[in-house]
């Protein structure tokens, strides 16, 4: 690839980057905003180790999301449907944000009951995101994917049946231990595999 070739690579990808950093902004302000309140407003609502262990696990997963982005730059032909693709995975985790913290609880006892009566929303887009992640390695090439091997195909698929169980399970110490599970998983896989940029 000439020297202008990629500087034109190079502006295109800045170009895309910027509806991601702008979708994944609002998504991280918004689970900074939820978490101040808890701050602002101690015990109102209640606090609930569920929601919070998913609270910490989105704000992971977005930040890993923005960090491994950058292997974007690979791709010189940009299309709308690509740009379209991208938008609607980023647009994905906003959505997981966004229920994380409602505009209201009135109708809940406080985020765990809240989390409990919705769950079978989020999972599904905890499950979409990951379905979503396995297009966008496809999307970085054959090379990309075949580098992350098949333990990160079948950390996908687990991650969707967990999902399922997610939504399937309202036991509280099972969406607890679900959770939590899913943070280590979250951080063991960002530095297995992303630990530096590029």
């Amino acid at each position: 690839m000439t020297a202008q070739a990629l500087a034109q690579a190079n502006d295109l990808f800045l170009h895309v980057r910027v509806i991601i950093s702008v979708i994944l902004g609002l998504s991280i302000g918004r689970l900074l905003q939820g978490l101040a309140g808890f701050i602002e407003h101690p015990g109102k609502p209640r606090v609930s180790a569920i929601h919070l262990g998913w609270v910490i696990w989105a704000l992971l997963s977005v930040i890993g999301y923005w960090w491994w982005e950058f292997s974007l730059n690979h791709i010189t032909d940009w299309t709308f449907g690509r740009y379209l693709f991208i938008f609607a995975y980023a647009s994905c985790y906003f959505l997981i944000c966004a229920m994380l913290f409602p505009g209201n609880l009135d109708d809940y006892d406080g985020y765990a009951g809240y989390f409990l009566s919705r769950r079978k929303w989020f999972f599904g887009l905890v499950a979409l995101s990951f379905a979503l992640d396995i297009g966008d390695t496809l999307l970085k090439g054959t090379a990309y994917a075949h580098a992350l091997g098949p333990v990160y195909i079948a950390r996908a698929l687990l991650s969707i049946v967990a999902c399922a169980f997610g939504a399937a399970i309202a036991a509280r110490r099972f969406q607890i231990g679900l959770a939590y599970l899913a943070i280590l998983a979250q951080l063991a896989f960002f530095f297995a595999w992303y630990d530096r940029l590029g």
